[in-house]
């Protein structure tokens, strides 16, 4: 198996390669939080319905509703799963930093 010393693809890894996998790692321990809370019974208070909205007295926000907060739930659980830790660890330098 032949080295790659090339000092573009060297870059590459460095600079973009590990920084995203770093984030993606942090990310699936984020929604393994979230997925922990969801299930917690924060689900039950929100639901499910495209008529409730949620209102947290800020007028600067977009409103979000129960479906949309329920399908971006399930959006993120989706997206855990295609982050395959055991592939996105390997080029992780920097250790582990989630503030739960």
């Amino acid at each position: 198996m032949a080295d790659i010393t090339d000092p573009q693809a060297i870059a590459f890894s460095n600079e973009y390669l590990r920084p995203i996998c770093e984030a993606a790692r942090a990310l699936r321990y984020r929604i393994d939080d979230l997925e922990t809370r969801w299930f917690d019974g924060i689900s039950d208070t929100i639901g499910n319905s495209a008529g409730d909205t949620l209102v947290d007295g800020r007028e600067t926000l977009p409103p979000m509703t129960a479906e949309q907060i329920t399908n971006t739930v399930a959006n993120l659980f989706a997206a855990r799963t295609a982050l395959i830790l055991d592939l996105i660890e390997l080029p992780c330098v920097r250790p582990l930093d989630v503030t739960i």
